[in-house]
């Protein structure tokens, strides 16, 4: 909202009024032409260049009346105020003290542009041998039947996958206000003989104004760049949706550092093999990532310190804490054409909970209380290729592998496991994708048990 003194409106009204007795002059001049004596009245021509003479005159002695007294005037400049915590914007018609360099800077009537859209996802899946105790949707290395256990076939449709976004843009001195919120239908489902109900979740809802962005959303640990493309989350990823305050900067034209604060959570396996969660997280998580971009493709880098935790959760009164971290590397490398590599390398001894749906835990607890903290690997390769402008195909290969403490934990624990996925995908138009994908997944426990599964997944997404 603009403001101005009342000096300096004085002057700027000065050179409006010259300007307009300058039009003026330039009017009368087309007038004469249009609709007096030059138009054809009858009038002699010595009367005319009278009449003209004089209509001059008067013109150009009012311009310079005009002038000095323009020149005679002096140019105020305001006092800048001091501001308090006191003071607020006044409305648009009313005077204001502020001056404009402390004034948030707004739309006309305060205006928010507001924008909505979302996915439409319908999906089928066969497993085959099934799990009934899982999802039979979701990919994790505890869910793989082992031995001779799982059901000989599984099959079911799901929207759950289906989202709604809600996006909002607001101008301020600082720059553009932006929000996000986003939710799926992920949450806790119905019974499908029914309705097939799926309560909604939030996915992200956070605020990013200039540099800082506060709220819920992926991880600054993460790297949805490199995100393998396949139907299901596979085996191994990083991911991990959550509260956060995060600071960008950009250190170059392609390179840029992102440094948040998360939240904390302490996940542990007890000896029977049970997770622990004791809720006494003091710190939060320190996740830092730099992100460097090319006409090549993009890298990243992203490090985790953590604090791990436990006061009282197994033996009452016995508090112990571990601080770890970890290394997470990937990338997404432009390949011939529109083909395109991803792929990603991460270890560390608290990569637990960011790491495949939290299948491993950030340590162990033993049954006095004490904390070990576990290694954790895995790795991911992704490959899409385009075979024309509405058909890719992408091949993903990915590995994750635990370090256990058998005297601390159960053989029963996960050690290892694999999947490999075939995507095959028809974009028949710009916001539609249909996929089909074969995944072949394997695991192993710490007692050497190994178990397999096959699975046959189906995704139609509108994207609106």
């Amino acid at each position: 909202m603009r403001r101005i003194t009342t000096a300096s409106w004085r002057v700027s009204h000065s050179f409006s009024l010259l300007q307009y007795f300058r039009w003026v002059a330039i009017a009368s001049l087309l007038t004469l032409f249009s609709t007096g004596s030059w138009a054809g009245e009858e009038m002699s021509s010595g009367e005319e260049a009278r009449q003209l003479r004089e209509l001059m005159y008067q013109l150009k002695h009012r311009v310079e009346v005009l002038e000095r007294q323009q020149l005679k005037q002096p140019v105020a400049i305001p006092e800048k105020p001091v501001s308090t915590p006191s003071q607020k914007i006044a409305p648009k018609n009313q005077k204001t003290p502020l001056p404009i360099d402390q004034v948030l800077l707004e739309p006309p009537d305060n205006k928010i542009d507001f924008s909505f859209g979302g996915q439409i996802v319908v999906e089928a899946v066969s497993n085959w041998p099934g799990n009934p105790t899982t999802s039979e949707f979701d990919l994790r290395p505890a869910s793989v039947p082992t031995g001779s256990g799982g059901e000989n076939g599984q099959f079911a449709f799901s929207a759950r996958e289906t989202r709604l976004w809600f996006k909002t843009v607001s101008m301020t001195k600082l720059g553009p206000i932006k929000t996000l919120l986003e939710m799926d239908f992920k949450g806790s489902a119905g019974e499908e003989r029914v309705n097939n109900s799926h309560n909604p979740r939030m996915r992200h809802g956070y605020a990013q104004l200039g540099s800082f962005t506060i709220g819920q959303t992926e991880s600054t640990f993460a790297n949805l760049l490199a995100w393998p493309d396949t139907i299901p989350d596979a085996i191994a990823y990083i991911s991990n949706r959550q509260a956060m305050i995060r600071w960008t900067q950009k250190l170059d034209e392609d390179l840029s550092l992102q440094v948040a604060l998360e939240n904390p959570e302490t996940t542990l396996t007890n000896s029977n093999g049970t997770r622990i969660t004791p809720g006494d997280d003091r710190f939060p998580d320190l996740a830092v990532k730099g992100l460097w971009y090319s006409e090549r493709g993009s890298l990243a880098l992203s490090g985790l310190l953590r604090e791990i935790r436990s006061d009282g959760a197994v033996v009452g009164g016995v508090e112990d804490s571990e601080v770890g971290g970890a290394l997470y590397f990937s990338g997404r490398l432009n390949a011939m054409g529109s083909d395109n590599v991803r792929f990603g390398l991460a270890g560390g001894n608290t990569l637990g909970r960011y790491a495949s749906l939290n299948s491993f835990n950030d340590g162990s607890i033993d049954a006095n209380g004490n904390i070990e903290l576990h290694m954790l690997y895995l790795g991911y390769l992704s490959y899409q290729h385009w075979l024309s402008d509405h058909w890719r195909l992408a091949a993903t290969v990915t590995h994750i592998q635990a370090d256990n403490d058998l005297s601390r934990v159960p053989d029963s624990t996960v050690q290892n496991a694999q999947s490999f996925h075939l995507r095959l995908s028809w974009l028949p138009l710009l916001r539609i994708n249909f996929s089909l994908e074969y995944a072949h997944v394997r695991s192993e426990l710490e007692s050497g048990l190994e178990g397999e599964q096959n699975r046959l997944h189906f995704s139609a997404l509108y994207r609106f």
